[in-house]
């Protein structure tokens, strides 16, 4: 009996002395610690609801917590550097949860993504990690494919001082990636230094023709410990310089104050962009026009229609003439400056001869009507309706052909319509061309949609070889 009561007295013991290091910090909280550094720091790592809709902007609506950012465009073209359109993914694109990300670009290039800012303890070493799922596709024919893709490169960064501005040089990003049509996890680490760090999301299609999207979820970013403190001077890290400053949507809301005073980092002047490089141009040729192979083409013929030669084109890409051409290639073609293409076709009237008035709208005959379910796109809506997406796009004056919505009513046409019997116009009188000025953020489907015309129609009549290539302040002739 003795005995045991000795047991517990020193048991009893023990539990105090315990309790009293515990109080005094003589040792640590393991469990606490252990428990913060298993903890997500983010907010709504899921990109869950609700989407914010930035400014009141319908096409930047982004997950509660993160920010959408973007390098700008410089040239004026709608093709360059445009700014992604943000929205929920569709439910097949989620990977846990009930929502995630989606931002894209249409026949146009972005660099950009999204970041967020985290309150840490400086000198944390930290884990960013976050899947990432890319569609990049320049055909549409399948939505789950990505056919001649973009060449969508794919980094994930934090930046250790809690800067915001995603070409800083002091973020630490991952190695390039590329990858297509499933999700997958990309990390990184760094080390805390001041009160705050930002992750950021980066990609950067190459290309431009077709549709990039950009789908993302599960996010994390993990407390692995404290770093111990250097013993000498850290060695200065230079990352990659990236070549433009980014576009910051909305506005951020500040940290709160900390007893720990935040490192400012030191500011930079945005770097000087790089034009791409580019042989010199035979002496006969002042010029240059870029040109996409289509199916039958061949130097030969393209020389012959740009008024140029074999030899220099073979010269400025930097190819033989024995060289195969692949459909979808792009070439350079040396051109003499004042040189016009010449017309290959008689564009469809868009005005009753003789009138001047518009034509009269299409017969409803043989069009019907078709909800949107959840699920669908536009692509699998037309293989039903056995037409083309560019058809039902044009017919509904859809703008962008990825963004429909379940419960959207859209005109399809109906099998085995009779195709109305062609009637007699009158002899046509001439009338001034009509011209539409390029603006800002517009494209040549755009453009075909508001004046009723095919984006074909336009190209052709205003001898543009590459559609993705328009400018702000160009002059273009309506058929």
């Amino acid at each position: 009996m003795r005995h045991k009561r000795i047991m517990w007295l020193r048991f009893g013991v023990s539990a105090l002395v315990l309790l009293a290091l515990l109080s005094t910090g003589a040792l640590p909280p393991m469990r606490l610690v252990a428990r913060a550094q298993g903890d997500n720091l983010l907010q709504n790592p899921g990109f869950e609801e609700p989407y914010i809709a930035i400014n009141g902007d319908e096409t930047l609506r982004v997950a509660n917590g993160w920010q959408p950012w973007h390098v700008p465009n410089e040239d004026g073209s709608s093709a360059i550097n445009a700014r992604p359109e943000y929205k929920p993914a569709p439910a097949n694109r989620v990977r846990s949860g009930a929502a995630a990300q989606e931002y894209n670009t249409f026949f146009a290039t972005h660099t950009g993504g999204v970041y967020q800012r985290v309150p840490v303890p400086p000198g944390t070493e930290l884990r960013f990690s976050i899947y990432i799922y890319v569609w990049s596709s320049a055909t549409f024919a399948n939505p789950n494919v990505s056919e001649d893709p973009n060449q969508v490169i794919v980094n994930v960064g934090i930046d250790p001082t809690g800067g915001t501005d995603g070409t800083s040089d002091s973020i630490v990003w991952s190695a390039d990636a590329e990858f297509y049509d499933e999700y997958r996890e990309m990390s990184v680490t760094a080390t805390a230094e001041s009160a705050a760090v930002t992750v950021f999301v980066r990609t950067a299609p190459q290309g431009f023709v077709g549709t990039n999207n950009v789908y993302l979820d599960d996010a994390s970013l993990i407390a692995l410990g404290q770093a111990p403190p250097p013993t000498s001077a850290p060695p200065t890290v230079t990352p990659t310089q990236d070549m433009f400053v980014p576009t910051q949507e909305g506005t951020i809301t500040p940290l709160p104050a900390t007893a720990t005073p935040a490192v400012s980092p030191t500011p930079t002047a945005p770097p000087t962009a790089i034009p791409p490089t580019q042989p010199p141009l035979p002496d006969e040729y002042n010029d240059t026009v870029l040109y996409t192979v289509v199916a039958g083409d061949t130097l030969w013929g393209i020389a012959q229609r740009y008024g140029s030669s074999v030899n220099a084109i073979v010269k400025v890409n930097g190819i033989s003439e024995n060289d195969y051409l692949s459909i979808g290639q792009t070439l350079v073609v040396p051109v003499k400056r004042q040189y016009t293409p010449p017309p290959t076709f008689t564009p469809a009237p868009t005005q009753v001869p003789g009138t001047g008035g518009p034509l009269p709208p299409a017969p409803t005959t043989g069009v019907g009507t078709h909800t949107v379910q959840g699920g669908e796109t536009l692509f699998s809506i037309a293989r039903r309706y056995n037409t083309t997406v560019a058809a039902l796009a044009q017919l509904n004056n859809i703008v962008n052909p990825n963004l429909i919505y379940p419960g959207q009513q859209l005109r399809v046409p109906q099998a085995g319509a009779p195709t109305p019997a062609p009637q007699p116009a009158p002899a046509p009188q001439p009338a001034a061309p009509q011209t539409h000025v390029v603006q800002a953020g517009e494209n040549l489907f755009r453009i075909s949609l508001r004046y009723n015309v095919t984006m074909d129609a336009l190209a052709r009549a205003n001898g543009i070889t590459n559609p993705n290539l328009i400018f702000v302040g160009q002059v273009l002739t309506i058929p």
